[in-house]
């Protein structure tokens, strides 16, 4: 029974380390769609076209694209700074 409890506690300790793969891939994603977006509007559709285009219609996915997006951006400066 202990250790049963044990590798549970374990379990929820280590988690958010096993999820991280997951995690970064989202965001890769969610960085993609945002930088999607501003291609649609570089070539003229309105805003409200350009996140429908680019899947970003929920408010939220939308700010957390963005989010993902400046983050993505902010690395990459740190990479070839």
């Amino acid at each position: 029974m202990m250790h049963n409890i044990h590798s549970r506690v374990m379990a929820l300790h280590l988690s958010p380390f096993i999820l991280e793969p997951d995690l970064k891939q989202c965001m890769e994603m969610l960085a993609k769609q945002y930088e999607e977006y501003l291609g649609y509007l570089e070539i003229g559709f309105d805003a409200l076209q350009a996140r429908e285009k680019a899947e970003l219609e929920d408010l939220l996915k939308f700010k957390t694209a963005y989010h993902a997006w400046k983050a993505h951006q902010a690395t990459q400066k740190l990479l070839h700074a």
